[in-house]
Formats: C-alpha cells, sequence, structure tokens
C-alpha cells in the first residue's frame, strides 16, 4: 500500500475525532467526501485503515511460468504445415499451454495473454492493394495459400520493409 495514501487516512481519522465534518475533512485534505465518508465509516466498523485482501480467482500460471510461457511465444515459432510457422494461432498456443503446463485456456484468455505479451494480430489476406507480385509470392509462401487463420507474431517478427 502506498504510503501516502495511508497518510491521508490517518488525517482523516484525527480530523473526524476533533469533531470535524466530512465536507470540511474533505475541503481541508482536498478529497472527495465520499472517499472521507468512506474511510470515516470503515474505521469505525474494523479498526483498520489498511487495504482489505481483494477476492478473485487466483492465477492459473504462476510467474515462472508466466514468463516461460511468455519467452516461448517471442522466441519460438511453433511447428505448423510441416515445417516452422511465421507465428502463432490461438488455438496452437492453448494446446502448447495444455502441453507443456497441465492447464487449460479459453480462447478469449490466451488473446488477452497474447496482447499482454505483446503479440500482434496479423490477418491473412492473399492481395494487399499496395502490395506488389514478389512480396505476394513470399506472403503465400510463408502463410500457404489456403490459410485463412490469424496469427499472432512478435513484433521482432514482422517486416517493415
Amino acid at each position: 500500500m502506498n504510503q501516502e495514501e495511508l497518510v491521508i487516512r490517518k488525517k482523516i481519522i484525527s480530523l473526524n475525532k476533533k469533531s470535524k465534518s466530512v465536507r470540511d475533512i474533505a475541503y481541508l485534505l482536498d478529497v472527495s467526501k465520499s472517499k472521507a465518508a468512506y474511510w470515516i465509516k470503515r474505521y469505525k466498523q474494523t479498526g483498520k485503515l489498511e487495504n482489505m485482501p481483494r477476492s478473485g480467482c487466483p492465477a492459473r500460471l504462476n510467474k515462472i511460468q508466466l514468463s516461460q510461457l511468455n519467452k516461448a511465444l517471442l522466441d519460438f515459432a511453433p511447428n505448423r504445415f510441416g515445417g516452422e510457422s511465421l507465428g502463432w494461432t490461438t488455438k496452437m498456443a492453448i494446446q502448447y499451454v495444455k502441453d507443456k503446463f497441465n492447464v487449460s485456456y479459453g480462447m478469449r484468455q490466451m488473446q488477452k495473454l497474447f496482447h499482454k505479451f505483446g503479440l500482434n494480430l496479423i490477418t491473412p489476406r492473399t492481395e494487399h492493394a499496395k502490395s506488389s507480385y514478389a512480396a505476394r509470392t513470399v506472403y503465400r509462401m510463408d502463410f500457404k495459400k489456403n490459410s485463412k487463420k490469424n496469427i499472432w507474431v512478435a513484433p521482432s517478427l514482422i517486416s517493415t520493409k
């Protein structure tokens, strides 16, 4: 917890004990009236000014496993179509996590991890209005001609030529 927040909370309580109104406390400390009222009420109920533990589901992967997954997604291209692929599909990453860490993720949660790790989503197109024939040929060789899947790619693998 931030020490400045704790100091403000203590000042709120001390001014309340001196019979100051919530409005006066809020004005003197430059905080909202609702914040001052909340901490006065909470202190009377619990006698504590520290943050309460937050509820929520614990993470499925610990920090070490997340760093391993981050390294794998950014540094290693998966095997696909009998060779190495340019990037990861969401389903491939879900299967990788299930095989490696024995943890199952849903599609949306895996996409959130991709964003957290800084991967970019590329939607394959067979042609682009500004691309040259040579660029399309190279593209088709990389993605296979009939690939319609979105691919998550590390920023370091994207060429901007």
